[in-house]
């Protein structure tokens, strides 16, 4: 572990002021919303959705209600350059389910106990690193690249396995692989990610009736939409607009 590595758990009030530093920053959700902007860029943290701060990056933050994160400070040297061009371009990202588990894993463990607290620094921080960090890899197969950017333009259209894999160029058995290699999930629970991604940030515009929504974003109705986000988020689509309003 490098010496400047830190973990610490944090919550944030309804004022921020914009700062930078020098070192790599990743804002876990452990509860609540928080609402950020990284360089311009604009978004809304929960607790499916992450954000990385690149070195350097001017960012401030405000949140209303109850709300506690993870804030993991590292030495920029644990990344290449790719990796932090990346996360300067693209600061938000959906939280990887091993990184979620983690997160719960040290929430608990750790809780009103400083020393083991620091121990778990040591001990999970590389771990908690590696997972969160691994979608920022290059994929090494641009078929699947391409197919995730068209993907994530149109979430909502009909994406049977059977379209993914022609439009890529794969077998269906060679599309379950190289998702599972090189995202680490099945086509299925990748594509309904997107679907799920593209309904907050349509929700947390406020311009859309929720019905809508749901149907853009490829649910067979407003009931699955909900389903979907108490199974993910454990709140409704309805309660997410009204907390994001507040």
């Amino acid at each position: 572990m490098h010496a400047d590595d830190s973990l610490s758990f944090r919550s944030y009030g309804c004022t921020g002021h914009g700062h930078r530093h020098a070192h790599v920053q990743l804002v876990l959700p452990l509860h609540g919303m928080l609402e950020l902007e990284v360089e311009g860029r604009g978004g809304w943290l929960d607790p499916q959705r992450a954000a990385f701060v690149a070195p350097g990056a001017l960012h401030v933050q405000q949140a209303q209600g109850r709300n506690r994160f993870l804030i993991v400070d590292c030495d920029a040297s644990r990344l290449d350059d790719a990796q932090l061009e990346a996360g300067l371009q693209r600061p938000f990202f959906v939280l990887p389910p091993a990184a979620r588990h983690l997160l719960s894993y040290v929430e608990q463990a750790a809780e009103g106990r400083a020393q083991l607290a620091r121990a778990l620094t040591r001990q999970v921080l590389p771990l908690l690193l590696d997972a969160v960090l691994a979608q920022g890899r290059q994929r090494r197969d641009g078929r699947l690249q391409a197919l995730c950017e068209r993907i994530r333009l149109a979430p909502g259209q009909d994406w049977s396995l059977a379209r993914m894999a022609n439009e890529a160029g794969f077998g269906l058995t060679a599309l379950h692989a190289a998702f599972r290699r090189e995202l680490d999930c099945s086509p299925v629970q990748w594509l309904q990610r997107q679907r799920l991604e593209w309904a907050q940030q349509r929700i947390a515009e406020g311009l859309l009736p929720l019905a809508r929504i749901a149907q853009q974003a490829g649910y067979s109705d407003q009931s699955a939409l909900t389903r979907a986000m108490r199974r993910e988020l454990g709140i409704t689509p309805g309660r997410y607009r009204r907390q994001l309003q507040a």
